[in-house]
């Protein structure tokens, strides 16, 4: 159980991650490259071994952090559906 609670907020920190990646990225348009390198360092081997699998580029959209975001809550979503009593205790930790 301890296991699975583990599992679901490190999940939740890399879908976060991802979304501060997308909005750091979006800062391009205003001419500024940021993207700290513990970002990079932690999402970009997801990214390449996604982009293996499918092809995600579809001018000029990067389609990588919204397939990582749905890997994300469909496991997030099948661990809440064959453990529901783990949702209490999840909303206790995140609240």
């Amino acid at each position: 159980m301890k296991l699975l609670i583990v599992i679901i907020i490190f999940l939740k920190l890399i879908s976060y991650l991802v979304i501060f990646d997308v909005i750091l990225s979006w800062l391009v348009m205003f001419w500024l490259k940021i993207r700290p390198k513990f970002v990079s360092d932690i999402l970009d081997p997801i990214y390449l071994y996604i982009k293996k699998i499918i092809p995600t580029n579809i001018w000029p959209f990067e389609l990588t952090p919204i397939i990582i975001i749905f890997i994300i809550y469909f496991i997030e979503w099948t661990i809440y559906i064959l453990f529901p009593e783990i949702i209490p205790e999840i909303n206790n930790l995140l609240n």
